[in-house]
């Protein structure tokens, strides 16, 4: 295929999508958390310290007090531009996420290719799908934290956008440390000065809000949603489905989140330290959705690392089992045609939604219900699994063949 079908493909893709917008269900762009972004600009600005009792469209505001500060230009733009804004703008994130993606994992052949055919297909994924019709920011994010890693190691600057992600929402703070264990200090030094820099800025600005947050709020999970959501796809909502009525032991999430996070991290540094850079940084992603206690399934967007990862894998080696996994995660993660409860219309949705949910129907899942409600992070915690599994094969084969007990060998690839 050439470079002017992959972009033909592409500008098909976004057209599809937003004649689907335009004319298809008017939750297609809902943009409730947007209007959360714009609500608490203005309450930054109006200085009355209410920003964490704000509920516009029922939803309150959970970020940090910095992402306050910085939603503050929403508030001084109409809100028919600031829709425009944030559908636009994750279009054009998600093609900037892939393109540094491609970047860091060596696009051997042409990156503008493989970044319109790659961008093409995920937009029509569960995950980036649902940004679009929140109007969230992990797009911003994911993109903040790539543009890191596609620096070159020591670079000027690097560790900003970390910082940056982090201060705007904790769940990228899992980067600092696995800089520091990857052997990046002065990046993760610079990550821990800019998101402390974040914090002493909000609380210069705005105090009372910061009182409030880094007072309690910010370990309240019951102000972003329920936990039984089938939306919330991390080991906590699988925990709270699977036991149903009954209230997972208070000890079994903490202790199963604890070992995912140190086979996850471990995976990660040891990818990180063998120069699969992409891979490190997608297994931390992926460690930090697992071992959260609430990730929906637009945080998933994190995973696209691991999608570009894999696709690569394919491309270099045709290797059957790669195509496999392959298939597997993108039938998951797949955006499908369906009708949704509380949603109008038909709305391209992913196969989670389509066990019982609401009114405690999630509470009440059974047989292929639960595979199918728990579907992403089952196929999280196989990746792991498959990571471990092939750190084992190749320590094997190294001990076989030398009768010796391999030291400072290559780590094998965890996506292998």
């Amino acid at each position: 295929m050439t470079r002017r079908t992959a972009l033909a493909v592409a500008a098909c893709s976004i057209t599809a999508y937003l004649l689907l917008g335009t004319f298809g269900s008017a939750d297609m762009w809902w943009l409730g958390d947007l209007k959360v972004y714009r609500q608490g600009g203005l309450e930054v600005l109006a200085g009355d310290g209410e920003l964490y009792t704000i509920r516009p469209g029922r939803l309150p505001f959970t970020y940090t007090p910095w992402a306050g500060l910085t939603f503050t230009p929403l508030a001084w733009l109409p809100w028919g531009a600031v829709e425009v804004l944030g559908v636009a703008g994750n279009l054009v994130l998600l093609v900037v996420a892939t393109w540094l993606a491609w970047g860091i994992v060596g696009s051997r052949g042409d990156r503008v290719k493989a970044t319109a055919l790659t961008a093409a297909a995920l937009l029509w994924t569960e995950p980036v799908q649902e940004n679009l019709r929140f109007g969230q920011i992990n797009l911003l994010l994911l993109v903040l934290v790539l543009s890191d890693f596609a620096r070159a190691r020591g670079a000027r600057f690097a560790g900003v956008g970390v910082g940056l992600a982090a201060g705007l929402k904790l769940t990228p703070a899992i980067f600092i440390p696995y800089l520091l264990l990857t052997g990046r200090v002065r990046e993760g030094l610079t990550a821990l000065g800019v998101f402390v820099a974040t914090f002493a800025a909000a609380f210069a600005v705005l105090p009372r809000e910061c009182a409030d947050y880094w007072g309690g709020l910010f370990l309240d999970d019951t102000r972003i949603g329920l936990a039984q959501f089938p939306g919330n796809q991390s080991v906590h909502g699988a925990l709270t489905r699977q036991f149903g009525a009954q209230t997972p032991p208070g000890w079994l999430w903490p202790l199963l989140a604890l070992f995912v996070a140190a086979v996850g991290m471990t995976l990660a540094v040891r990818a990180a330290r063998r120069g699969a850079t992409l891979t490190g940084v997608g297994l931390c992603a992926l460690t930090a959705l697992l071992v959260s206690p609430i990730s929906w399934t637009h945080h998933w967007a994190w995973a696209l690392p691991l999608v570009v990862v894999l696709i690569d894998r394919v491309r270099r080696t045709r290797a059957p089992a790669a195509t496999l996994a392959l298939v597997a995660v993108l039938a998951v993660a797949a955006a499908y045609p369906m009708h949704r409860a509380r949603v109008s219309g038909v709305l391209p949705s992913g196969i989670v939604w389509t066990v019982p949910f609401g009114d405690g129907g999630e509470l009440n899942l059974h047989g292929w219900q639960l595979l199918v409600g728990n579907a992403y992070v089952l196929v999280g915690l196989a990746v792991l699994v498959a990571g471990v599994w092939s750190l084992v094969a190749e320590r094997r084969r190294i001990t076989c063949s030398t009768g010796l007990a391999p030291v400072a060998e290559p780590d094998p690839d965890p996506t292998s």
